[in-house]
């Protein structure tokens, strides 16, 4: 039995026909199930986003305590740290 929080939320048309479709082809049991899923599935590639957010803040601390940052960059990305000053 799952313990947990009831969390009211809306969701567009398009969103709850696909849902109801995973479902209807039997790929989870309910839609609070696939609900729980996706939304496990979409922390997991939102963590990859957190881990370079760290990198980068990293980089701006290195950068601050060196004058200048340990590795060279090309193109948007130096391009961006190039605007950012």
């Amino acid at each position: 039995m799952l313990c947990g929080q009831v969390v009211p939320v809306r969701l567009d048309r398009e969103v709850l026909e696909f849902i109801d479709m995973l479902v209807k082809l039997g790929v989870f049991s309910s839609r609070s199930e696939a609900l729980r899923e996706l939304i496990k599935a979409g922390m997991k590639e939102f963590r990859l986003v957190i881990d370079v957010v760290k990198a980068v803040e990293k980089l701006f601390e290195l950068e601050r305590e060196e004058g200048d940052i340990p590795i060279k960059l090309n193109g948007a990305l130096k391009q961006s740290l190039d605007e950012r000053r």
